[in-house]
């Protein structure tokens, strides 16, 4: 990553469901059966964290790797 470019707006919603995710477990300790919607919400968080991330990556290194347009 080159200093002065901007992140793609899917790895920035992946930061955000991550911090989500962490203040949700912070917020509401889980029950140690793991059978509660609490434990429902922060897994789904995760899941939506991880995803966005590996799409802004993927989008990231797609837009970097082609040839500068020319006009």
């Amino acid at each position: 990553m080159q200093p002065g470019k901007r992140f793609h707006p899917l790895l920035m919603a992946g930061f955000v469901f991550l911090i989500l995710a962490s203040i949700s477990r912070w917020v509401r300790p889980h029950t140690t059966g793991g059978r509660d919607w609490s434990d429902a919400i922060t897994g789904l968080l995760y899941g939506l964290a991880i995803a966005c991330m590996l799409l802004g990556i993927v989008k990231t290194s797609r837009k970097s790797a082609e040839p500068p347009k020319q006009v």
